[in-house]
């Protein structure tokens, strides 16, 4: 009888250092996984990136039950989610998840970090995002007319438009200016051809010494999704 409960002792202590094992740091390396959903989303300042960190149903944190994200771009984002028990498709699950949003066409390098025993625990994965299109370009200006024969400027505004959120960072579209006889006219100080954070490029625009009075066309071009060039066009006038 003695033996029995002996060799039952045993087995209770293996266990429980089983147990206490089996989420050790080192262990961790294969219990905290990083997946993504919906990567390469548009590049529009809307559309989202999940980033989802998976544990084991019985895994718990000795600390906060916390994931530390960080997302690292020209400024770094950071986050803390709980660790939360969930269900899906009928299966139970344990994780916690960001969803990441950006305004470039590029990857960006996702960190997670737990803490297991005081020992930091971290897995980083790559998250994509496509180049965000514009659906209409539009000109506007700070002024109709100009001033001929005169380095006085006027803003050239071009705005590329989306149905949803805004182009991607560093959109191209090219600008020029031309007469009634479809000649070049002016000069631009300093020209721009890529977008804003807002999807806008604005440019000064000055006749200089040309004496030219007249209409003059503003027109601005860029590339769309189906690599189709679109325009548009606005009319300015100058005089003296």
């Amino acid at each position: 009888m003695l033996k029995i409960k002996y060799l039952l002792i045993v087995i209770i202590i293996i266990c429980a250092c089983h147990n206490d094992n089996e989420f050790s740091p080192e262990n961790l390396d294969t219990i905290l996984t990083l997946s993504v959903e919906n990567d390469n989303a548009a590049s529009d300042g809307i559309e989202t990136v999940e980033v989802i960190a998976d544990f084991p149903i019985d895994f718990t944190t000795e600390a906060d039950g916390m994931v530390d994200f960080v997302v690292f771009k020209d400024t770094n984002e950071t986050y803390s989610q709980a660790i939360e028990l969930s269900q899906e498709h009928g299966v139970q699950k344990k994780s916690a998840s960001i969803f990441v949003n950006h305004n470039k066409q590029e990857p960006l390098k996702v960190k997670a970090t737990i803490s297991v025993n005081e020992v930091l625990i971290t897995k980083e994965v790559l998250i994509n995002f496509s180049k965000a299109y514009f659906n209409a370009i539009n000109i506007t200006t700070s002024s109709l007319t100009i001033s001929s024969n005169s380095f006085k400027e006027i803003d050239i505004t071009t705005e590329l438009l989306r149905n949803k959120g805004i182009v991607s960072l560093n959109s191209i579209a090219e600008t020029i200016v031309k007469d009634t006889l479809w000649q070049p006219r002016g000069l631009f100080n300093n020209y721009k051809n890529k977008t804003n954070s807002e999807g806008k490029i604005v440019n000064k625009y000055t006749l200089g010494n040309d004496d030219y009075e007249g209409e003059l066309f503003i027109i601005s071009t860029a590339t769309d999704i189906n690599n189709e060039i679109k325009s548009d066009t606005l009319t300015i006038y100058a005089q003296k």
